[in-house]
């Protein structure tokens, strides 16, 4: 442990990864579920939901009480996780600790299509217990490719769920017109500028392409760019959200760097929704990794080893244009060595 009490790559691993699936009623998360859970790289996951819905239930329940547990074929769980979701997962990790349950490996949260995913978010990366013993890896948004243009327009929280996602599915394009599901990406790309949209063949995606590999392999370092940062952005484009790239060539000062990114969080905490970066900080000798939804930040993990020999520090802000406008100024004013790219 560092001076700056880095949480260290070793620790990190021991974390358990953690991966949410939202999307809107009727978009396509429990098919897409089934569908990932007769992938042989998905054994050893647990999906907690709020309902079973269509998850087939002709294995036996293992117990009882509030939280009922499905044993799949291939080692995965399917749970029922009734009640407030933070106490409800922390409910099935104690069962895991307990031995009550099979010891997963990997956890999938789908909440309801009506829920905001950001409070579940942030509760993995603030709650002491959870942010203890859980780690965010991906936020995975289902979008209905007919009706998503009609769910928008009525419901603000389906914008959240896009807005916040690392990663988009486009679901039925199958029984959709071509026209319609070029409508959804432009939209899609309005709301959230840096997420790639996979389409989810007649309700499947391949799983490494939804999930970063540390999901799989703990062992793997979290520096992988394929969640952290989008491998394409274009700078020109104008919507609803936007995403600024900010990176610093030389060795940026760890309290310099906290008080301005504490500065953003505080002055635009409902307009920042995603912050994601590794960072090249003054006397550590590997990256760290930050990321955290609106004003609420994970704790900084240092690697050991940098992924590639370039050391250059990125902080990636997915944001309305304000705030993007007004953190790029003051990361220019604030820190040295920097480049702001929008």
């Amino acid at each position: 442990m560092n001076r700056f009490s880095f949480l260290s790559r070793d620790t990190d691993q021991s974390r358990l990864p953690v991966a949410l699936l939202s999307g809107f009623l009727g978009s396509g998360k429990t098919t897409l579920v089934n569908a990932l859970l007769r992938d042989p790289r998905m054994a050893g996951t647990a999906v907690a939901v709020n309902e079973f819905g269509e998850i087939p239930l002709d294995r036996d329940l293992i117990d009882h009480g509030a939280d009922k547990t499905v044993v799949m074929a291939n080692g995965c769980l399917c749970c029922n996780l009734a009640g407030d979701m933070e106490e409800a997962v922390m409910r099935l990790f104690s069962r895991r600790e307990g031995g009550d349950v099979p010891r997963f490996e990997r956890l999938i949260i789908e909440p309801s299509g009506l829920s905001d995913p950001a409070p579940i978010a942030q509760a993995i990366l603030r709650n002491p217990v959870m942010a203890g013993t859980m780690r965010l890896e991906a936020i995975v948004t289902t979008v209905d490719a007919v009706f998503a243009e009609t769910q928008l327009a009525r419901h603000p929280e389906f914008a959240k769920q896009i807005a916040l996602a690392d990663r988009l599915v486009l679901t039925k394009t199958d029984i959709g017109d071509n026209e319609t599901t070029r409508r959804v990406r432009a939209i899609l790309r309005d709301h959230n500028p840096a997420a790639p949209i996979l389409t989810a063949s007649y309700g499947a995606v391949d799983a490494a392409s939804l999930f970063p590999p540390q999901f799989f392999d703990s062992t793997l370092a979290s520096s992988h760019r394929s969640v952290l940062f989008a491998e394409s952005v274009d700078p020109t484009h104008i919507g609803r959200y936007a995403s600024a790239s900010l990176t610093a060539d030389r060795p940026l000062n760890w309290r310099a760097f906290d008080a301005w990114l504490r500065r953003i969080r505080i002055d635009h905490a409902e307009q920042l929704l995603r912050v994601k970066a590794m960072l090249n900080i003054d006397g550590v000798r590997g990256p760290v990794v930050v990321q955290g939804v609106h004003h609420v930040l994970n704790a900084p993990v240092e690697l050991d080893t940098w992924p590639t020999a370039e050391r250059t520090s990125r902080l990636v802000l997915i944001a309305d244009r304000a705030t993007i406008a007004a953190a790029s100024e003051s990361w220019a004013k604030a820190l040295p060595g920097i480049i702001a790219k929008i």
